[in-house]
């Protein structure tokens, strides 16, 4: 029963943390700072801009800027 306790602690502590730090990154100074859409957490883009974005997602992973 211990080895299984201490295997399921070492899966655990191997997989990687999530970064749900909640900041957006600033867009380049080339950029026009316009929202545009997107990236979320499973990978898959939106063109919602704002809050609720990826919602059903995991989450914004980055904001797409035009």
């Amino acid at each position: 029963m211990k080895k299984i306790f201490f295997l399921i602690v070492f899966v655990l502590l191997s997989l990687p943390a999530c970064n749900d730090s909640g900041t957006e990154p600033k867009p380049s100074s080339g950029d026009s700072g316009t929202r545009t859409g997107a990236v979320c957490n499973d990978g898959t883009t939106s063109s919602a801009t704002g809050s609720g974005a990826c919602s059903h997602h995991g989450g914004v992973k980055y904001w797409l800027y035009k």
